[in-house]
């Protein structure tokens, strides 16, 4: 997808009084200093309207806009809505697609897609996550259409009393029936990739506490398809504990890869090839939301949602056990 794009926002006292400069290379870091100063002195970045120089101080409330051409990776856009009302919908979303805007992705995004499908059929409304899944984690997640609705599935979610369900193929043979992770989630400090986690005994600054309970399903020659019931929910909890368990998630260019391999990934995507490259079983991660229980955000009653096994994930399991029949599963 390729169009003119712009993006806004409003300033707020906590970068009010920095250069227009400063603001971008500090706040949007996917373009270096030189790139910002060039698109500022072209007049692509404006202030309340108007062009701005690069030493133009940031006053509260100012208005930023910022217009470019701009092309998006390609994404999955089957999403399947599972249940809708007036408060909320439940959608199974596909892997490889966002599910906020983040990086090069805008408009190929669950948010944005769901909210153009529900334009289309009049409703014009809020449309808010409860909750995130990764850009390739496939499977069920919840929007709020009203205010009152958000608020009260995001208490759920904080409270820990949603019941998640997810199923993954691990790399390797998981001999155990059943096992948990637990420990403290930190940045992995032996990793040059910022976003990496990892799992550690004891708490300390920054450190979030992260659980979950892992079932073995299925075997094969050389994976394992493991049920996973997370009991917190931290930002990729269930990728990082199955590579501490040393059973990285098939697919997982992060958790299951060196950093070297992951950036030359990454490189390539920023030049925009998405071709597999030579060390990538998969072209996403295979861990799939397959059940979430909430309660409803008005009634309170209990609501259970399943999402069947997508195609890909049946797919790479009927190339390890050609004679299973997995069904709906």
């Amino acid at each position: 997808m390729t169009e003119e794009t712009t993006l806004s926002l409003k300033i707020s006292s906590l970068f009010a009084g920095r250069s227009l400069l400063d603001f971008h290379t500090q706040r949007f870091k996917y373009q270096t200093r030189e790139a910002w100063e060039l698109e500022i002195g072209r007049g692509k970045v404006t202030v309340n309207g108007r062009a701005a120089a690069t030493d133009y101080l940031l006053k509260m409330n100012d208005i930023i806009a910022y217009s470019f051409v701009h092309t998006e990776p390609p994404v999955d856009r089957n999403i399947q809505i599972l249940h809708e009302e007036e408060t909320f919908l439940v959608a199974n979303k596909p892997g490889n697609l966002p599910s906020h805007a983040a990086g090069h992705y805008i408009r190929n995004t669950l948010i944005y897609l769901l909210r153009q499908r529900l334009a289309d059929k009049g409703f014009h409304g809020a449309l808010h996550l409860a909750h995130r899944l990764d850009r390739e984690t496939s499977g069920i997640i919840v929007l709020a259409k009203t205010k009152s609705a958000h608020q009260s599935l995001l208490r759920q979610f904080e409270a820990g009393t949603v019941a998640k369900e997810y199923i993954a193929i691990a790399r390797g043979i998981i001999n155990s029936p059943s096992f948990e992770v637990k420990g403290f989630l930190v940045p992995d400090e032996d990793s040059c990739i910022s976003i990496k986690k990892k799992v550690v005994s004891e708490d300390g600054a920054g450190a979030k506490y992260s659980a979950t309970a892992f079932e073995v399903m299925e075997r094969f020659a050389s994976f394992t398809m493991v049920r996973c019931r997370p009991v917190t929910g931290r930002t990729n909890q269930i990728r990082a504990h199955l590579a501490d368990a040393g059973y990285p998630l098939v697919g997982d260019k992060l958790y299951g890869r060196t950093d070297e391999e992951f950036l030359h990934f990454a490189e390539n995507v920023r030049a925009g090839c998405y071709d597999l490259l030579p060390w990538m079983e998969t072209p996403r991660h295979l861990l799939h939301a397959s059940q979430l229980i909430i309660h409803h955000p008005v009634s309170g009653e209990s609501l259970a949602f399943n999402a069947p096994l997508p195609e890909d994930m049946k797919a790479f399991i009927r190339n390890q056990h050609p004679d299973l029949c997995l069904g709906q599963a």
